[in-house]
């Protein structure tokens, strides 16, 4: 099975790197592909299933930003999950503008994932509006115990690379990542591909067999953000 996670900035890029974004993510065949800062101006092919988070107000300004006019009038959802599967059961959240989570069957084994942003707005408004991310996601992962095949997806504005001092730093995302996933027996799979940020963490159920990049900084034209996959036995 083949995963892969992109953030991809609104979609508001010039037309060549939208083209770009399209074709390698084709490229792939994903099973599963969670898309975070998504909009409506982003689609797949037919044979995909999608279960958006809750479309974001274009009537008025939510959390520091009027989407309805910086997308002109597009739909916005921060975090999308594509899926060659339908949903079984869509799973409660804490934040429905931010996350979505759903449980689907393959084969005979279910699998639940779980797709999310922490830090809307990277480095900036951590003390507002990354705090609050972070403290929904905790409570979110508190329930993943109920679920023995976790699939968790997204922007994370996190590197696991300290060397690299890219994270949420004013509410100490890098160390409560870590010791979250440990407490629930996740794996951070992608922990050490360099200069990255979106990140896919893995029941330990899941056997991961390898992570890539299929989507670099520069052709994405995002610096830290990169298209990444991962291939589970």
């Amino acid at each position: 099975m083949k995963i892969g996670t992109i953030n991809i900035d609104w979609f508001l890029k010039k037309e060549t790197t939208q083209n770009l974004i399209l074709e390698k993510i084709k490229q792939q065949d994903f099973d599963f592909l969670i898309v975070t800062e998504n909009s409506d101006a982003f689609y797949l092919p037919d044979n995909y299933f999608v279960y958006h988070s809750n479309a974001l107000p274009l009537n008025s300004e939510y959390e520091n930003l009027d989407y309805g006019t910086y997308l002109k009038g597009k739909q916005a959802f921060r975090t999308s999950i594509f899926s060659k599967y339908p949903s079984i059961k869509k799973n409660v959240v804490q934040d429905a503008f931010t996350s979505v989570c759903h449980s689907f069957l393959i084969g005979e084994k279910e699998i639940t994932v779980y797709g999310t942003i922490i830090g809307t707005w990277g480095i900036l408004h951590q003390k507002t509006v990354a705090k609050k991310e972070l403290l929904h996601f905790l409570i979110d992962s508190e329930s993943f115990r109920n679920y023995q095949n976790v699939i968790v997806a997204g922007d994370l504005n996190t590197s696991f690379i300290v060397s690299e001092n890219r994270e949420l730093s004013q509410v100490n995302s890098r160390a409560i990542f870590e010791l979250q996933a440990k407490k629930i027996n996740l794996s951070i799979v992608t922990a050490q591909i360099p200069q990255n940020i979106d990140h896919f963490l893995l029941s330990e159920s899941l056997n991961c067999v390898a992570t890539s990049v299929f989507m670099d900084e520069t052709e994405l034209k995002d610096a830290y953000h990169k298209g990444i996959a991962a291939i589970i036995e």
